[in-house]
Order: C-alpha cells, then sequence, then structure tokens
C-alpha cells in the first residue's frame, strides 16, 4: 500500500510540473495575442484617421506606420518558447511568412498537449493559422498590405473597405485569445487539484507509515 501511494505521489508531481509548464506556455501566447489586439487597435485608429482625411502626405506617413505594425505583427506571430513556435504547431521554424508575395502559414496543425491530471489531458497551444485569420481565409497580414497600398494610393473608397477587414482581423485574434483563456481555466483548476491532491496522498502515507 505504501508503495502505491508513493507512486500515485510522484504521478500526482509529475502532472503538477506538466501544468506549471502548459500555463508558463499559455501565459505568454496569451501574452503575445494581447499585444497583436493592441497593434489592431492601433491600425483602426490610423485608419479611422486615414479614412477622414483626404491630404497625400499624412496617408503617406500613416501607411508608414501601418506597414511598421505588421511588420510588428509578424515577429508577435513567429514568437518562441523555448526554442519552439508559440504559434506553429509542432513546426521549430516561423509560423507565418509572405512566400510568392503571399502571406502563408508556414506551421502545421500540431496540437501541443499536457497530462494535467490522470485522466485529463490540456491541449496548451494555439496555432497562428487559427489566430490570425488563416483558415477563415482572411489573414490579418494581407488585410494590412491592403490598407497600406489603398493609403499610398490615395484609395478612400479602398481605405474604407478595409476598416470592416480590421475588425475581423481585430475578433479573430480576441477568438484566439478567447480558446486560451479557457484551456487556462482547465490548467489553473488542475493545478489547485493536484496540490489537493498531494497533500491528501502525503497525509495518507504518513498515516499508512
Amino acid at each position: 500500500r505504501s508503495l502505491e501511494l508513493r507512486a500515485s505521489l510522484r504521478a500526482r508531481e509529475q502532472e503538477g510540473r506538466n501544468a506549471a509548464d502548459g500555463k508558463m506556455w499559455m501565459d505568454l501566447a496569451d501574452s503575445k495575442l494581447q499585444d497583436a489586439v493592441g497593434q489592431l487597435q492601433r491600425v483602426r485608429e490610423l485608419e479611422v484617421r486615414g479614412a477622414t482625411y483626404t491630404g497625400p502626405q499624412e496617408r503617406e506617413a500613416i501607411a508608414l506606420e501601418i506597414g511598421q505594425l505588421r511588420e510588428e505583427l509578424v515577429s508577435l506571430a513567429n514568437s518562441q518558447h523555448q526554442g519552439r513556435g508559440l504559434f506553429s504547431g509542432f513546426s521549430a521554424g516561423d509560423a507565418v511568412q509572405k512566400i510568392g508575395g503571399v502571406w502563408t502559414y508556414t506551421g502545421d496543425a500540431g496540437q501541443i498537449n499536457r497530462r494535467v491530471g490522470e485522466n485529463e489531458i490540456v491541449t496548451i497551444n494555439v496555432t497562428a493559422d487559427v489566430a490570425f485569420g488563416f483558415s477563415a481565409g482572411t489573414d490579418v497580414f494581407t488585410v494590412l498590405d491592403n490598407l497600406e497600398t489603398s493609403l499610398y494610393a490615395n484609395d478612400t473608397v479602398g481605405i474604407e473597405t478595409a476598416l470592416g477587414d480590421v475588425d475581423n482581423g481585430l475578433q479573430t485574434v480576441l477568438g484566439g485569445l478567447g480558446i486560451l483563456g479557457a484551456r487556462a481555466n482547465q490548467i489553473e483548476t488542475a493545478i489547485a487539484r493536484n496540490a489537493d491532491d498531494k497533500i491528501t496522498l502525503t497525509q495518507q502515507l504518513s498515516s499508512l507509515e
């Protein structure tokens, strides 16, 4: 009986480490997506300003900042943790690249899982394919390319059209955050339950011995 309790305690300790590792991964991914939301909100502010002002010089300045924000979004999408892409599934390379002039998701559909309980496995990642709109057919990077082009061309109609696309992109990233949030709740619950289980097992083992 003592050996069984020790084995159970070791299993709970490993599951606790798994949960802590998963929480670290998800906290980092959440932080990156929160940053992406901030970047897209800034894009929206600039776009509204660009749509209501006809001066080409100001629109060029806005287009320049839009381009910089897009590159920052690419950097966020290609973030890594311990040598692995946060948003690229099992792929070790970048999640997002521009190939032949087309923004492409270059990761895979790999689900990174952690066993956090005796019968509970949690997927701790979300891919850029989902979080940045590739699977929906309109990724945020192409949207910003189109907006930048319209601003440089002084195309008011194109700028106004892009506003809806930016809003959709923002909702897509928020959806990715929602997925992470739901899974983070699972991790938090598992960590609390794991701590209680270890206390109980330790007490039982002490009493038995």
